[in-house]
């Protein structure tokens, strides 16, 4: 979620120039995708290192679809280039982020 804090950061801070609207709904998107692999993560987590790594694989999938299904969507509904490209660097961040701390926790 920090991740998020930090792009609206940078919106209020005018790095990217979208109305509120287009914003909110790419940050609405990309927080469902996260809740999403959230609830994929934990719930009946036993803590088996073979099936947190299969679980991890899994949300990795879901998110790398959501996003890319995401940007489609906008590009083929004529939507700002600004809008693509805030949502693919919100997208790249919050994966990295996401795969480093979970790779961590595996060990």
């Amino acid at each position: 979620m920090a991740v998020h804090f930090v792009f609206v950061v940078l919106y209020l801070t005018s790095v990217f120039e979208l109305p509120f609207a287009q914003m909110f709904a790419v940050q609405c998107a990309s927080i469902l995708l996260v809740l999403i692999s959230a609830a994929i993560l934990f719930i009946k987590n036993n803590g088996d290192p073979a099936a947190q790594t299969f679980r991890f694989l899994i949300i990795s999938v879901t998110q790398l679809l959501g996003y890319l299904s995401t940007s489609l969507a906008l590009i083929y509904t004529d939507q700002t280039t600004e809008l693509v490209l805030y949502l693919l660097s919100l997208s790249l961040s919050v994966l990295i982020l996401q795969t480093s701390y979970l790779v961590r926790r595996l060990k």
